[in-house]
């Protein structure tokens, strides 16, 4: 079942969101999220995330940007799941927050040490307030179903 989302997430992150979006350093990056959601309760799946990142990487020509950041945000996250319990819907936002800041400033700033792109900061935010309703109505659902 996660392979299946992991390939409809693949497909509208490199294909469809991208012609919406403009660039693909502000499309909403809903691998991070499917991601974040499949480990933040269970143990934290580096094979998973490096298969996404990877995939991803291969449909966007991006060198390797997507697989390496993932990789590190799923490192943060077990960091953040040994420190903390994610066991309410603001620490479970609190804590993706962190993860995709520290994701999306990586990758920002892959992006732009290779390649000069102007920053604009309302596509970002659009962005990332997209990832944050995506996390919102599913975190809520996988809470719920846990308890």
């Amino acid at each position: 079942m996660f392979y299946l989302l992991l390939a409809l997430v693949l497909f509208l992150q490199s294909s469809v969101l991208v012609g919406i979006f403009g660039s693909y350093l502000f499309v909403p990056d809903l691998l991070l999220a499917l991601l974040f959601l499949s480990s933040a309760r269970g143990s934290t799946n580096y094979t998973r995330g490096f298969i996404g990142g990877f995939l991803l990487d291969v449909l966007l020509d991006t060198l390797g940007w997507h697989a390496s950041g993932k990789l590190l945000a799923l490192f943060v996250l077990s960091f953040i799941k040994r420190k903390f319990f994610i066991e309410t819907l603001p620490s479970l936002m609190v804590a993706y927050l962190i993860v995709a800041l520290l994701e999306h400033s990586y990758r920002l700033l892959l992006f732009r040490s290779k390649f000069y792109y102007p920053l604009e900061p309302i596509p970002l935010l659009i962005g990332l307030l997209v990832e944050l309703a995506v996390v919102y109505y599913f975190g809520k659902k996988l809470l719920k179903n846990e308890t």
